[in-house]
C-alpha cells in the first residue's frame, strides 16, 4: 500500500520481502523531486506555492532584508537625483559601486525609517490579532526596486475575528501604531530640512506635506520664505511615504483598516461609507488630473471599486462597541486628517 504524500508518478520504489513467498513495495527515503521544466504550469506553480510555505518565517526576514536593500539603494538614488527621481532612484545599484558612501549616507536614513513606520503599522494588527487569540502571519514587507523602494507591508488573518470589538482593536492598532512612529521621524525631519526654492520654467516632482508636516514645520523650526517648501530629506520622505499609507489605510471602505473600524460600529455604516468612499475619491481622481494633471489616485480608484463594499462576517456581531473605542474612532479620524493630502504627489 502506498503511504500517503508519496507521489505514485515518482516511481521511487525498493523491493522489501515480508515472507519467502511475497514481496510489497515500499517507498525510499529519496527527497522529494522538483518538476521538470517540461512539467504543467499549473504542476510548478503548485511546487513553487508550497516550497514558498515550508520556508515558515524565514520568508518574512528574506523579504525584509530585500526591503532593506531596495529601499536604501532606490531611497537613495532618489534623494540624490531630486531633478529625476525616477530615474534616481533606478541608478542607486551604480552609484552603490560608484560612491557608495553617499549613497548610504541618504538611503540608509531613510530605509530604516520607513520600515520602522511600515513595520510598527503592521505589528499593531499583528499583535492585536495575538490578544485576542486570532492566528495572523506576521508582517510581509513588500520590496520594490525603483521609486520609493517599497510597495509597504502586510499580514495575513488566517481565522474568523470572533467580535466587533476584537475587529475594531485589530484594524485601529496599525494606523495608530504606525502613526506614533511616524511624529518622532517628521520631527526629526523639520528640524533638519532646508528651505527649496523652485527653479523658474524647470519641472519638479512634487510631494505634498500632510497637515502634521505643517504643523510640526510651524511648531519646530523657523517659517518658510514666501513661495518656498521644505527640502526633502531622508526623514520627510520616509515620513511622507508613513502618512501616505496611513492615510490609505484609514479609509473607511472594505477591507482596508477604516473599513474594518466602520464594520467593527455599524455593518451599515461600513456599507454606506464605502460606497461614498469610492464616489468622494473617483471625484478627487477627477479634480487631481484636471489641475493638476496627476492620476495619482486612479490605483485607488480601481482597487476601491474591485474590493467593493463587501466585509467577510464576524462569529459574534451582537455586542456593541464602548463609548471607549467610540472615542479611539474619532481619534483614528484625527489621524487620517493629519496624514491625508488631497493631491499627494504632482509636477511643476
Amino acid at each position: 500500500m502506498r503511504p500517503q504524500g508519496v507521489p505514485e508518478e515518482a516511481g521511487l520504489y525498493s523491493p522489501a520481502r515480508r515472507n519467502d513467498r511475497e514481496r510489497a513495495v515500499e517507498p525510499a527515503a529519496f527527497p522529494a523531486v522538483p518538476p521538470s521544466p517540461t512539467a504543467p504550469p499549473e504542476r510548478s506553480l503548485a511546487f513553487f506555492l508550497r516550497w514558498v510555505r515550508s520556508l515558515g518565517w524565514k520568508l518574512n526576514l528574506l523579504l525584509l532584508a530585500a526591503t532593506l536593500v531596495t529601499t536604501t539603494l532606490a531611497g537613495g538614488g532618489f534623494l540624490l537625483a531630486p531633478d529625476d527621481p525616477v530615474r534616481g532612484s533606478l541608478s542607486g545599484p551604480w552609484l552603490l559601486i560608484t560612491d557608495p558612501l553617499r549613497l548610504l549616507h541618504a538611503g540608509l536614513p531613510y530605509s530604516l525609517s520607513v520600515i520602522a513606520i511600515l513595520g510598527a503599522h503592521e505589528m499593531g494588527h499583528y499583535l492585536a490579532c495575538r490578544y485576542y487569540g486570532v492566528a495572523a502571519t506576521p508582517p510581509f514587507f513588500i520590496p520594490c526596486p525603483m521609486m520609493l523602494g517599497t510597495f509597504g507591508a502586510v499580514i495575513r488573518i488566517k481565522e474568523t475575528v470572533p467580535s466587533r470589538k476584537a475587529l475594531f482593536d485589530i484594524g485601529i492598532a496599525g494606523p495608530l501604531a504606525g502613526f506614533a512612529v511616524a511624529v518622532p521621524i517628521v520631527a526629526i525631519g523639520v528640524s533638519t530640512a532646508h528651505a527649496s526654492v523652485p527653479q523658474p520654467g524647470g519641472s519638479e516632482q512634487v510631494f505634498a506635506a500632510p497637515l502634521l508636516l505643517d504643523l510640526l514645520g510651524a511648531w519646530l523650526a523657523r517659517p518658510l520664505p514666501p513661495g518656498t517648501g521644505w527640502e526633502l530629506n531622508a526623514y520627510l520622505l520616509a515620513a511622507w511615504v508613513g502618512t501616505f499609507a496611513t492615510a490609505i489605510n484609514l479609509f473607511p471602505s472594505g477591507q482596508l483598516d477604516g473599513g474594518h473600524v466602520c464594520y467593527a460600529i455599524s455593518r451599515r455604516l461600513h456599507r454606506l461609507a464605502s460606497r461614498a468612499t469610492l464616489v468622494g475619491l473617483s471625484l478627487l481622481l477627477l479634480y487631481s488630473i484636471g489641475a493638476y494633471s496627476s492620476p495619482v489616485w486612479l490605483v485607488w480608484v480601481v482597487v476601491l471599486w474591485v474590493m467593493g463594499p463587501r466585509h467577510p462576517p464576524l462569529l459574534d456581531e451582537s455586542e456593541g462597541l464602548s463609548p471607549v473605542r467610540l472615542v479611539i474612532a474619532a481619534v483614528g479620524l484625527l489621524v487620517f486628517l493629519l496624514s491625508f493630502t488631497l493631491v499627494p504627489i504632482y509636477s511643476t
